[in-house]
């Protein structure tokens, strides 16, 4: 059976501005999700779905679906 992560991420923040691409520790706060999907190794696709292009260059190691 194929397990697929999908995690949204949407570009426009209410409260804090681009909080998912916010720094923390020099890496983009997005980076810490997928990095624990990869090492979780639970998962054969890991798909990040945005609305936002700064979201999606900042998704390394995974897909990207833009909507």
């Amino acid at each position: 059976m194929n397990h697929l992560a999908i995690i949204p991420a949407r570009g426009g923040s209410k409260g804090l501005k681009d909080k998912n691409i916010a720094p923390l520790c020099g890496k983009p706060l997005i980076s810490y999700t997928i990095e624990a999907a990869i090492e979780s190794k639970v998962f054969d696709k890991i798909i990040v779905s945005t609305d936002s292009s700064k979201i999606a260059s900042a998704s390394k190691g995974a897909e990207i679906l833009i909507r």
